[in-house]
């Protein structure tokens, strides 16, 4: 069930930052929009790590190896 709750959040996490942009549209300096796009691929390695366990399908094993570098490694 942590793993439902866990995915939720981060679902729920990108639903809000969307409707925050939605609502007030906001114009990035270049700095702040290349951290936003990190944080967004490092998001999406994160998932795509999570549904390839999940299913069991073949692992990108540099783009997790990536994100756990950014991140210090396992969290």
């Amino acid at each position: 069930m942590d793993i439902f709750n866990a995915m939720a959040e981060i679902r729920m996490a990108a639903s809000r930052a969307l409707a925050w942009l939605h609502k007030q549209p906001i114009r990035f300096t270049t700095d702040r929009a290349q951290a936003i796009a990190e944080l967004c691929d490092g998001a999406e390695a994160a998932i795509t790590a999570v549904r390839d366990l999940a299913t069991g399908s073949a692992l990108d094993e540099s783009a997790l190896a990536k994100f756990l570098d950014e991140n210090g490694g396992l969290l």
